[in-house]
Parts: structure tokens; sequence; C-alpha cells
């Protein structure tokens, strides 16, 4: 008994490759209902029917959850701002990052900013942010004391960025040394 006959090509038969001819009915798909693609759909309106944290809110807003957050030590209310599945920029001063750049994803930055909070006391904020900074960046002056230390203010620049589905989410936060006057 022979081998059996070897299958022609996914081509053969109808002279157009499988991929074009897959291509006619999405085309005609595209046409008969542009809407389904073509909805404009990333708005805060859409952002708000999906349920999503933060949605339909304005980049004062969102900053205003971040500070408040912050101004508490709640790692958690900080981290709630944060897109659930990228990660976000830190960079702070203090133990456990200690001047290093981070980046972490929301569960690794709940940890390191609930052990960032234990260490330090009296947490201040003052929005010192130039007006001619844009909508989705902020500046403060940030004072408090870390553990067994004197008190110390810095600047913490603040970044969000607004995600496809419409929130504004929490992309980067910078700790430095307070520039001298």
């Amino acid at each position: 008994m022979s081998a059996p006959a070897p299958r022609p090509p996914p081509s053969a038969g109808s002279g157009m490759p499988l991929g074009r001819r897959a291509a006619g009915p999405l085309l005609w798909l595209l046409l008969a209902f542009p809407g389904v693609l073509f909805s404009g759909g990333g708005g805060p309106d859409a952002a708000a029917a999906t349920g999503a944290p933060g949605a339909g809110q304005s980049a004062k807003q969102a900053f205003d959850r971040v500070v408040r957050g912050w101004r508490a030590g709640s790692a958690t209310a900080v981290v709630s701002a944060m897109h659930h599945n990228r990660m976000t920029r830190f960079t702070l001063l203090c133990y456990p990052l200690s001047g290093k750049t981070c980046n972490m994803r929301p569960k690794q930055a709940r940890v390191s900013l609930k052990t960032y909070f234990l260490r330090i006391k009296g947490i201040r904020l003052k929005d010192v942010t130039p007006r001619t900074s844009p909508a989705s960046v902020r500046l403060y002056e940030f004072t408090y004391t870390p553990e067994r230390e004197d008190v110390r203010t810095t600047r913490l620049h603040i970044q969000l960025a607004r995600d496809r589905k419409g929130p504004w989410v929490l992309t980067s936060v910078t700790e430095s040394a307070k520039p001298r006057d």
C-alpha cells in the first residue's frame, strides 16, 4: 500500500491565498457596521460605562485622590490610582527604594509604599506647581520625618496619564532633593 496523497496547499481550489478569501466577509462586515469599529468610545463616558476605577474623572480629581492617599500614608489609596496591569515608575529617597528608580506593578508598589509610609511620619505636601505645567504634572514640597532622622523637605513630582479607556492613571512619582533657593 502506498502513502496517502499529500494535502493541497490552502490556496488550492480558489486560486486565492487563504488570507484574501477571509478578507471578503470582513470587508463586508466593516462596510455594513462601521459604528462597531469607529464608535469613538475612548472618552470618560465610555470609561464610566465600564465601571473602571476613576472612570469619568478629571485630572484634578485624580491628583486629589493620589494626594489624599499620600498625605494619609495610605499605600492602598495611592496604588488605587495606578493602572491595574501596567507599571508605574517610583523614585523615593527613603527605604525601601533609597533613591533608586523602580518600575512596579500595583501589587509590588503596595508592598513598597507600605514599608515606605511605615518609616516616615508627619507628612505634609504643599502644591508648588508652576502655572505653565501641563495638566498631567504636579510638583509638591514634601516635608516629612524619616525614622530616626531630622525633618526633611524634598520635591515630589507626580505625573498622570490618560488611559485608553478614559480615566487618569498614575504613571510616576519622583522624589528629589529640594533645589536651594
